[in-house]
């Protein structure tokens, strides 16, 4: 597009701008694929997200050290999912005591800081993540500027994740994984303890 700008002296000066490039659109991650790093650093209840690129402190635990020693569940929450939000936080608060007995993990990467998520919620008994440039929620291709969830379904703010989780194990790759892309379904937690049982069973040893 050509634009044309007249300044005080009556000189017309011509401005060819280009299109902008849209960001390559993200599908999300399915059964199969492989995680994306991230690291998570801080104190407990204030933990903060992190990937390649980015100066971590010494103190930041990878995803690489949790699948290590248990099978990982990571999930994302949005405080901005109106009225699914907290249903789906109260599901996942049944979930992790159901996974706390198969000797599993839970984190939780949300767009609001773990701190002010406390005050509205009150203390989680999980890791809750403060994903501040969405950075780990593209990776995993539940996010993006250009397909933004408000379009698809009303009352939802344009900053908003898809509701999505996925069960990692020692391999890094995904076992499991369920996306809610029209914000209609709940979660399986008996379908989910049984994907971290079948990663128990092959990667690590359970006592």
């Amino acid at each position: 597009m050509t634009l044309e700008f007249q300044n005080e002296l009556g000189d017309i000066r011509s401005v060819t701008t280009l299109p902008r490039d849209k960001t390559v659109s993200v599908k999300p991650l399915l059964t199969g694929d492989m995680a994306p790093f991230f690291s998570l650093a801080g104190a407990p209840n204030d933990w903060r997200a992190s990937v390649f690129g980015q100066k971590l402190p010494k103190a930041a635990t990878s995803i690489l050290d949790l699948i290590n020693v248990r099978p990982l569940v990571v999930s994302f929450y949005c405080p901005c999912w109106g009225r699914y939000a907290r249903p789906y936080l109260e599901s996942l608060v049944r979930l992790n005591q159901a996974l706390l007995a198969v000797d599993a993990e839970l984190v939780v990467f949300s767009n609001e800081s773990p701190s002010i998520l406390a005050r509205q919620i009150g203390e989680l008994d999980f890791r809750v993540a403060y994903d501040a440039e969405s950075t780990v929620a593209r990776r995993f291709g539940v996010y993006s500027e250009d397909h933004p969830v408000w379009e698809r379904i009303s009352g939802i703010s344009e900053d908003a994740f898809t509701p999505a989780l996925y069960v990692i194990g020692q391999d890094r790759r995904i076992a499991y994984h369920v996306l809610d892309e029209n914000f209609d379904r709940s979660l399986d937690a008996e379908s989910v303890v049984s994907a971290v049982y079948r990663l128990n069973q092959v990667h690590y040893e359970v006592y």
